[in-house]
């Protein structure tokens, strides 16, 4: 790790982050994956032909209330990545935890934003019904596995609309994967075809594709995932659902880790109204070398800090492996 400041003293030694933890987003794990085993179950229930819908609208209504009451824990929780499980599951979760955080930046009323959270949450069910090994595979897909795995919209959006959810969820899961440019699939729809609920849905999976760990995929962190996201606008995704998604979350998004312009290293906590580029932060090292573990950090706002700014996002994992680098063997 490179540890050149632009301003203020260096750091002093090299600080032991090998085990920090944030107390404040623990209580937050523990709903993530008590929700995440919940959907878990639902979704064998479909694989099993044993699907409640009774049971997945109490879900459901157990999903909006964590939700409204520590979304954006949630999402630290989520962007940390240290309990994350490449499942469909815990993709529709994420995908709609994101949305969620979309749709209250946007002032969706509550109605309106419960639906949208239940598309989420079914969109990829088509998912279940395709081999394992087809998921699992590293390499390359034949033309045969190409075709098999880009009908899965299509099985979601019968299942969807066999259980009777609303028209826009039947979209979502039918459109979700459909590009701005015509060159997604299954229709090749272009530009306002697109329903618009699953033009906002696309740019939310592929944000969470890009900060989650899969096979196919390494870990990027939210900054570079929004980067991309904003490159692909108007190619890919509709640029005005890319312009309200950025605002919505920031471009670095809350559970962030940065590099300051003074050296220090910091988490991001919280949205600053009205700045995507200066956050609210939480110190983990400052510009001395001090080291604040256990959230004990002082908060810093960078709205209103002018001579400090981000200097870059850094990933909490090459944080590690530049210290076990630098330690001497």
């Amino acid at each position: 790790m490179n540890n050149t400041i632009p301003e203020g003293k260096p750091l002093a030694g090299r600080p032991d982050i090998s085990h920090w933890d944030f107390p404040q987003d623990a209580a937050s794990a523990e709903v993530y994956l008590k929700l995440l085993e919940e959907l878990q179950k639902h979704f064998i229930d479909v694989q099993r032909d044993g699907f409640s819908l009774p049971g997945f609208d109490a879900y459901t209504a157990r999903v909006v209330s964590a939700f409204r009451i520590d979304a954006w824990g949630l999402f630290r929780v989520f962007l940390d990545g240290r309990v994350y499980t490449a499942s469909t599951a815990a993709n529709s979760l994420n995908v709609a935890l994101v949305l969620y955080l979309y749709a209250h930046a946007e002032a969706w009323d509550d109605e309106k934003t419960n639906q949208l959270i239940r598309a989420a949450l079914l969109h990829d069910v088509g998912m279940l019904f395709l081999p394992p090994e087809l998921l699992q595979k590293d390499g390359r897909l034949t033309d045969k596995e190409r075709v098999l795995l880009e009908s899965h919209p299509s099985v979601s959006y019968e299942r969807v609309r066999r259980w009777g959810e609303s028209y826009e969820a039947t979209q979502v899961a039918l459109q979700h994967h459909e590009e701005w440019n015509g060159s997604g699939y299954p229709g090749g729809l272009a530009g306002e075809k697109i329903h618009p609920w699953s033009r906002i849905a696309a740019v939310a999976i592929n944000f969470v594709a890009r900060v989650t760990q899969r096979r196919y995929r390494n870990s990027l962190v939210g900054y570079e995932a929004m980067k991309q996201l904003i490159k692909d606008q108007g190619v890919r995704f509709d640029p005005v659902a890319v312009k309200d998604f950025v605002r919505s979350l920031g471009l670095n998004p809350p559970g962030s880790i940065l590099l300051l312009s003074d050296g220090s290293i910091a988490r991001v906590v919280e949205m600053a109204p009205g700045s995507i580029l200066r956050p609210r932060v939480r110190l983990l090292i400052d510009s001395f070398g001090n080291v604040f573990r256990d959230d004990r950090g002082p908060l810093l706002d960078l709205s209103d800090t002018p001579k400090v700014f981000i200097a870059r996002p850094v990933n909490f994992q090459d944080l590690l492996e530049a210290r076990e680098q630098q330690t001497p063997g």
